[in-house]
């Protein structure tokens, strides 16, 4: 985990389950409001240490960064780098070798293109994904519902997530749903190891 452990930084709790857990979607339907819904495509850049969570959108990184856990929830400090020199190591590296901050004379950026191009010796595995999503607010806290297809491979995952700021809120609503006790992993890693067993089955 990242030695950047303050309870006096910016970070937010996160709970992730992953499934179907047919209750827990229709009682959070119930309980909560549609906030919105959406389609993204993201590619997600993993290295060997799991405390750090990144992503390219577009031509985005938006990094997040373990920095403790408590009560089963894990929290998550995150920040969108704009500049390589921002970027901590080795997404610096990364950040640069993509051209992130600077696509070519006005043309539309190319992120497989670039990640093509990435050298080995980085320790990435880019693994492209794309989320179909239902987010919805429950009082003051988040909540999501998503399916993701992991691309290269025939795997939709399907996830939901508690989010928020308010832990002893979340511990509430995580026993309402029905989740105490379920383990909480990353999508990272969920991602990982899902594109990492199709390449096993291929080779």
């Amino acid at each position: 985990m990242s030695s950047t452990s303050d309870h006096n930084v910016s970070a937010r709790y996160e709970y992730r389950v992953w499934g179907e857990y047919r209750k827990a979607r229709k009682l959070m339907e119930k309980l909560g409001s549609v906030d919105d819904s959406e389609e993204v495509r993201d590619c997600y850049l993993i290295t060997d240490d799991a405390s750090f969570n990144a992503k390219v959108r577009g031509n985005t990184l938006k990094i997040k960064e373990l920095v403790s856990e408590v009560k089963g929830f894990e929290r998550w400090t995150s920040d969108r780098y704009r500049t390589a020199d921002s970027a901590p190591s080795p997404f610096d590296v990364l950040f640069d070798e993509l051209k992130l901050d600077r696509p070519q004379q006005g043309k539309k950026y190319d992120l497989e293109r670039a990640i093509a191009k990435l050298d080995p010796d980085h320790g990435v595995r880019a693994v492209f994904v794309t989320k179909k999503r239902q987010n919805y607010r429950i009082g003051s806290l988040r909540a999501e519902v998503t399916d993701i297809e992991v691309e290269d491979t025939d795997e939709v995952l399907r996830t939901l997530a508690i989010e928020g700021d308010n832990l002893d809120d979340l511990v509430a609503l995580r026993k309402k749903l029905g989740l105490r006790g379920e383990e909480n992993i990353a999508m990272h890693q969920v991602i990982d190891v899902t594109h990492d067993a199709e390449l096993r089955r291929s080779a």
